[in-house]
């Protein structure tokens, strides 16, 4: 019996590892063209770049790690049926689920792992990333924008930029709401957008345009100033870095716990936090223990199927971890949207995820 659980646990590593590494390398791939852009055209230097990608890392893994052991689960174990490995176990009056038992003990460990990683890891990589963001703006300005987007990341403007070229930018319309007055609107041609030697402010200069300026005497009124040359008064963020504030999914457990003190949260506002906060909590929770649920349904899953080729191993397992996470961001959205508690919502796929190992394992008993 150790020599067959053994013999399991160490054709699983190889297709383990190799998933791991397709699948993050597969989920990476759609931010490649962007930061070969940002390396190439942009001017961003390499570490930068790669600090932003070791940011990524921890929330790419807490998905590539539950299909990587799924995927290897189904390949391994139908490749078994396949070779009628399964039927000889059997035969040899050996109790099959014996032989799964080890695999789901690691997949719980692994499970675990995944929980500290959804705490610890990842909230401190989501706030890490959104705080390197905004230092690269500081840096590298025209890196961050984007062409035909509406920019807000300038407080007090909202930019939209036709054509960037390096730090020169073509086809600017800046937008300025102004409390109590009408929004100040100022088109130009081409302009610079620029860092101050210190590294603490950014600098906007413009050239040939107009600018919309309200009248001071008469509401609803502008006067159109023409100009060559315009410089926006200098736009500071490094009080906004230092000041970034962690979003909910940026709490740890303890932290959504401390949070979740209020006992009795009186006005809508109050009661609409706790909701989320308890949402958070649940997810960080029951998506961390996906690696163990999903386990339970591939290893029966794998025998039924008798399939052991790659394509086919591949496939299945994406079929379902679709239908895995489409549930699970479905119930996410009932438990922040409906009166059902998260602490129902979102274990739900983990329970269906059991009651359908559950099915499968008699199907597989009864082979």
């Amino acid at each position: 019996m150790k020599i067959l659980r053994k013999y399991a646990l160490v054709e699983l590593v190889v297709p383990f590892v190799m998933s791991l590494i397709v699948f993050t390398f597969i989920f990476l791939v759609g931010s490649m063209l962007q930061i070969a852009d940002l390396l190439v055209n942009k001017g961003v230097s390499v570490w930068d770049l790669l600090e932003i990608i070791s940011y990524l890392v921890p929330k790419l893994l807490s998905f590539t790690l539950p299909t990587a052991a799924l995927t290897a689960i189904l390949l391994v174990y139908g490749s078994f049926a396949q070779n009628n490995e399964i039927l000889a176990i059997k035969t040899a009056g050996i109790n099959i689920f014996k032989v799964m038992l080890p695999v789901l003990v690691v997949c719980f460990i692994l499970s675990l792992i995944m929980l500290f990683l959804n705490d610890q890891v990842l909230p401190k990589a989501q706030y890490a990333y959104r705080k390197a963001v905004k230092e690269m703006v500081i840096k590298k300005p025209t890196a961050y924008l984007e062409e035909g987007r509406f920019i807000k990341d300038f407080k007090g403007y909202i930019v939209l930029i036709n054509k960037i070229d390096g730090d020169k930018i073509e086809g600017v319309t800046i937008y300025q709401p102004q409390a109590g007055k009408q929004t100040r609107t100022i088109i130009a041609e081409r302009g610079d957008i620029v860092t101050t030697p210190d590294e603490k402010q950014i600098i906007i200069r413009l050239y040939n345009g107009t600018s919309d300026e309200p009248s001071l005497e008469k509401e609803n009124e502008f006067y159109k100033m023409d100009f060559k040359t315009f410089e926006l008064p200098p736009i500071g963020l490094e009080k906004e870095i230092t000041a970034i504030n962690k979003k909910i999914k940026d709490l740890t457990i303890d932290e959504l716990l401390g949070r979740m003190d209020l006992r009795n949260p009186e006005h809508e506002e109050q009661k609409n936090l706790m909701n989320k906060l308890r949402t958070e909590f649940h997810k960080k929770i029951s998506f961390s223990f996906s690696v163990f649920f999903l386990a339970m349904v591939g290893l029966p899953l794998a025998i039924i199927t008798r399939r052991g080729e790659a394509v086919i191993s591949f496939s299945l397992a994406m079929a379902v971890i679709a239908f895995y996470y489409i549930l699970f961001v479905l119930m996410k959205t009932v438990a922040l949207e409906s009166p059902i508690p998260a602490s129902i919502a979102l274990w739900f796929p983990n329970v269906l995820m059991l009651v359908i190992s559950f099915f499968l394992m008699r199907q597989v008993a009864r082979s």
